[in-house]
């Protein structure tokens, strides 16, 4: 029996949708990002609790910060889903450059459902941060862009691609194991199997003790701490610095 480029995730049937039910969270789906997040994403993004650990979004996040974003997000989004349409009915599942179960929401009674957080797998345009990378002599930052192009210059599927992963919960369901169980979902339903994903780091501040918990309970091993790293909103942060490598 052939099976749906879409395994192994599900399809709403009445939006067409693809989506990855959370079997510890019932209520708790994963779908891809949709043009009616934009008038939502501040809300979430704005979140004491949330962007307090946030380095790259710009702080207040606006309007039209978010519409760029989901935008450009939903557009990827429809790359993938195109690809996997074009070639619905072959016998091999096809490897894809991306991610189309990003989006954490929780349904309602009524059956709606809420935006509460975002998972986001993309390739290390920068090495800095990868295993080995040193400097040896010549300038690291140069070293580092090199190597970048040639990793996003690899085709989908090669297991030497450096992944980063950042992800984000809404304060209201927090404590929950939410995030740790979505981003399982993410890299063993769709990651690892449909993305050939083998090789990823992780990010977190020092003190955000949730985030590293959730890499160490996905089988990210702690590499090392990075004194001053990183600045956010006119301060220097620690940052712990986190492998998967599945190629060992």
């Amino acid at each position: 029996m052939v099976r749906s480029q879409f395994h192994p995730l599900k399809v709403n049937a009445t939006t067409g949708e693809p989506f990855f039910p959370l079997e510890t969270h019932p209520n708790i789906i994963l779908t891809p990002p949709r043009l009616s997040d934009i008038p939502k994403l501040p809300d979430l993004m704005n979140d004491p609790g949330v962007c307090v650990w946030l380095t790259g979004p710009p702080h207040p996040y606006t309007l039209e910060h978010a519409e760029a974003w989901v935008t450009t997000t939903v557009e990827e989004a429809n790359g993938i889903l195109q690809e996997l349409k074009d070639v619905e009915g072959n016998d091999t599942l096809k490897l894809v450059g991306g991610s189309l179960i990003r989006c954490i929401r929780e349904i309602k009674k009524d059956g709606s459902d809420v935006l509460i957080g975002d998972i986001h797998l993309r390739r290390c345009e920068s090495m800095e941060l990868a295993p080995g990378v040193k400097n040896n002599g010549e300038r690291l930052e140069d070293s580092a862009k090199l190597l970048g192009l040639v990793n996003m210059q690899r085709e989908n599927g090669d297991p030497e691609i450096l992944w980063s992963v950042g992800y984000l919960l809404a304060t209201s369901h927090a404590g929950q194991g939410i995030m740790s169980n979505a981003f399982k979902a993410v890299l063993q339903q769709w990651a690892i199997p449909r993305m050939g994903v083998r090789r990823m780091i992780g990010e977190s501040y020092v003190e955000n003790y949730g985030s590293r918990r959730v890499m160490e309970k996905n089988g990210f091993v702690f590499r090392e701490i990075l004194k001053g790293h990183v600045e956010a909103k006119g301060q220097k942060h620690d940052v712990c610095v986190f492998d998967l490598n599945l190629n060992v």
